[in-house]
């Protein structure tokens, strides 16, 4: 297998009748000329089975995979500017972009980057399409790939649709191809462009739900003293770094947005006139605060009056 210069050439390689390890460094050497700089680990290399069919489209690559289980992770090299799209076939895939987690389901797509680290695991002999596509021509469809990274799209969906079918077609019957390469190429583009403004209307919606359930969460623990961004993502089942993203979308920190709660809480209880008798620093610790002289000072901030004299007001 020679791979010079420029766009690689059409080529199959097969791992059979190959030495295990001559199998797994040959196989190795492609990934890493082909896609991108990859560390590879497998689950067990006596048995190790793989062949691949790499085709030109002009500007892009596509390569047609079957592989046994393994571990490939990316660190950024000087290779700049350089997208995958996988297409999982085969058995799903687990995988994580920057500090983003994905899994992708047979029958999803993702988009990585090759500017950013990423790992995916392949649990089991898996079988996947990949298509190598330069920034440049990418951008033509997508001014912003980096909205897509990691964000699995499904084959399913209105525009996953077509997309999905295109890809099983050149990579099954691209010799019989009415079009040249390139032109088909040039149809993958708004195809994909189509599928990734499909899905960002669901994951615009997903994201409001999630940034939903954080408000709900604080609202039902903020009277914990110790309750933290760490402990509210857990509830929710998600990172704390997203967690901080979802409530940026909303215009929120989290201290702000359990702050509110808790003197929203305050503000009520001591309008209240069955807790007309609870003392102040008893109300401070029903909402979270166990400094009541910290608690005073918030309160006032927020509302002007500290809480006697906001209590006294409400209650003449």
């Amino acid at each position: 297998m020679s791979l010079g210069p420029g766009a690689p050439r059409d080529s199959f390689w097969c791992s059979q009748g190959l030495a295990s390890r001559e199998a797994f460094e040959s196989w190795r050497r492609w990934a890493c000329a082909v896609m991108a700089q990859l560390d590879i680990e497998l689950a067990d290399e006596a048995r190790f089975a793989a062949s691949f069919q790499l085709r030109n489209l002009g500007p892009l690559s596509l390569v047609a995979l079957t592989a046994s289980a393994q571990r490939v992770a990316h660190v950024p090299n000087s290779r700049e500017g350089q997208f995958q799209l996988v297409f999982c076939r085969r058995t799903p895939i687990a995988g994580r972009v920057g500090e983003q987690d994905f899994q992708l389901t047979e029958g999803e797509f993702v988009l990585v980057d090759n500017r950013r680290p990423y790992e995916m695991t392949m649990s089991a002999e898996h079988e996947a399409i990949d298509v190598v596509m330069p920034g440049l021509w990418l951008e033509r469809w997508l001014p912003d790939p980096s909205r897509a990274i990691g964000r699995p799209i499904s084959c399913s969906a209105t525009w996953g649709l077509p997309l999905g079918s295109l890809l099983i077609a050149m990579a099954g019957e691209l010799d019989n191809a009415p079009l040249p390469r390139a032109s088909l190429a040039d149809q993958l583009g708004p195809l994909l462009a189509l599928a990734v403004g499909d899905q960002s209307v669901g994951a615009t919606r997903h994201r409001t739900k999630l940034g939903a359930r954080i408000l709900r969460v604080i609202e039902e623990r903020y009277a914990e003293a110790s309750l933290d961004p760490a402990a509210v993502a857990r509830s929710v089942g998600i990172s704390k770094r997203y967690l901080h993203a979802l409530l940026a979308d909303e215009g929120e920190t989290f201290v702000e947005a359990l702050s509110r709660t808790r003197l929203d809480r305050a503000r009520a209880l001591l309008a209240d006139r069955r807790f007309a008798q609870v003392q102040i620093a008893e109300i401070a610790w029903r909402c979270g605060y166990e400094d009541p002289s910290y608690f005073a000072r918030v309160f006032r901030r927020r509302f002007g009056l500290g809480p006697k004299e906001w209590r006294s007001k409400q209650l003449d």
